[in-house]
């Protein structure tokens, strides 16, 4: 039995229908979907301090955010040199105790600790933070989502901790600047006062 030419145009039209559709599906859900990743990065503001950032770089809100890690995360391990006791572990916190609601572009920075005290914790493996939340808002029953990263400590160990606070730098010289003009506005109308 043979299949006539325009029944294979049919079954080939039918097919580029449906991949047509799961595209613009795939496309839509992209532009309206959150995505909530964990990072490491170096504090600018404040040198030597390493912070953890819960950030959702998806279009769409999230909400009912919980984590689970591939091992339990340290806190407050702030020592520049390797300690010589254990950092404590992470008991509260986002990361802990989940985050209710975030906003598109929206991030919860958490004060981590320092290259030294995170790299004895951590012990040189990575740690993987599994997070899983729902678009916020939805009511479909497929709206749950998770997403993976990883969290590394060993790749700052050349990273550049100096002090980039350029304003602050700026206020604290714009500061000092005002108190020696405002000493020699002083100086010079004691002189006046002396003269006349």
């Amino acid at each position: 039995m043979q299949i006539e030419l325009s029944n294979w145009i049919s079954v080939f039209m039918a097919l580029i229908a449906t991949a047509s559709t799961i595209i613009t599906y795939a496309v839509y859900r992209s532009s309206t979907d959150p995505e909530v990743i964990v990072y490491v990065d170096t504090d600018k503001k404040r040198p030597s301090f390493i912070i953890l950032i819960i950030e959702n770089i998806g279009k769409g809100p999230a909400e009912n955010i919980t984590f689970k890690t591939s091992r339990p995360l340290p806190e407050k391990a702030f020592s520049i040199e390797e300690p010589s006791n254990m950092p404590e572990t992470m008991k509260s916190g986002p990361i802990v105790e989940g985050v209710p609601f975030l906003a598109p572009g929206q991030k919860m920075i958490i004060t981590w600790g320092q290259y030294g005290g995170l790299k004895k914790a951590i012990n040189g493996d990575n740690i993987v933070v599994t997070a899983k939340y729902k678009r916020a808002n939805s009511k479909r029953w497929f709206n749950k989502a998770s997403s993976s990263s990883q969290l590394f400590v060993e790749a700052f160990s050349t990273t550049d901790i100096s002090d980039s606070n350029w304003d602050k730098k700026i206020s604290e010289t714009l500061v000092k600047t005002n108190k020696q003009l405002q000493n020699i506005d002083n100086t010079i109308k004691k002189i006046g006062v002396r003269e006349s």
